[in-house]
This record gives structure tokens, C-alpha cells and sequence, in this order.
């Protein structure tokens, strides 16, 4: 299973995309000075004196449902095919991971700050989404050798 270069590839795409439900993606500064860490869990934050909560639940729900679909991917090593449809939607979670990383980061600036900064975390899902596809071509590689293998049989 791991001797395949796509089991590697697979690999640093799943730590790429883990090391995101740890790590804060941005920071926002608010109008009281506070700086906020923005990560998966959202963050608390001071309106009219009033405690507010800014969610971003589904940027949660697609980063670990890419998580679990490149986690499953890397265990499908015998059935190729299905392997490579699984990373093909696994890159458009990806990319709308991206995607929604900046939306929520805006948001949470029209939200509670005045300035945002981002982290390098933000660059994570697009170095996972180069893994992925570098595993999808190795995997389709692999699967043109066996059935070439198998005609000349």
C-alpha cells in the first residue's frame, strides 16, 4: 500500500488538510484592539456589548469530509478506478475549501474587525489539491499498466 508514489502523495494531502483543524487560517484585529485567531471552531467577539459567536460550520463540515474522503481514498489501493473518482471530488471539496477559507475570513472582518491578516495555513488546501492530482495521475498511470499487462495476456 505505501510502496505506491500515490500513497505518498495521498499522505501529504491528508496531513496538509489535518494540520488545518488545528491551526488558525487568519487573524482578525478588532475595534478594541484584540486579535483573534480564526480556525475551524470560529471565534467570540464583542458587538454593542454584547457577546457574539461567529460560526463557520460549513467550512468545518467540507475540511474534515475532505479529510475522511482522502483518508478512505488511501485505503481503496485495489479498486483504482474508484480511487480516482473519490480524489476527483475530494479536489472540488478542496477547492471550495479555498474558497470559503476567504469568504469566512471577510466575513469575520465585516463581522468584528477592522483588519484581517492571513496565516501561510491558508496555502494548505491548494498544496493538498497539487497532491491530489499528482496521486489521480499516478493512480490513472498505474491503472493504463495493468490494463496493458492484462492484453497481452
Amino acid at each position: 500500500m505505501l510502496q505506491r508514489i500515490q500513497s505518498l502523495y495521498l499522505l501529504l494531502a491528508l496531513a496538509c488538510m489535518s494540520c488545518l483543524t488545528f491551526l488558525p487560517f487568519g487573524e482578525i484585529l478588532t475595534k478594541s484592539s484584540e486579535t483573534i485567531s480564526l480556525g475551524i471552531n470560529g471565534f467570540e467577539y464583542l458587538k454593542d456589548g454584547k457577546t457574539e459567536f461567529f460560526s463557520v460550520l460549513p467550512l468545518t463540515i467540507m475540511l474534515l469530509l475532505s479529510v475522511f474522503t482522502t483518508l478512505i481514498s488511501i485505503f481503496l489501493f485495489k479498486k483504482r478506478m474508484l480511487q480516482i473518482r473519490l480524489n476527483v471530488f475530494n479536489l472540488i471539496i478542496q477547492a471550495g475549501n479555498i474558497g470559503l477559507m476567504f469568504y469566512f475570513l471577510f466575513q469575520a472582518n465585516k463581522a468584528a474587525g477592522i483588519e484581517w491578516s492571513s496565516h501561510i495555513t491558508i496555502v494548505l488546501p491548494a498544496v493538498a489539491v497539487i497532491f491530489t492530482y499528482l496521486a489521480i495521475r499516478s493512480i490513472g498511470k498505474d491503472e493504463a499498466l495493468v490494463r496493458s499487462i492484462s492484453r497481452l495476456r
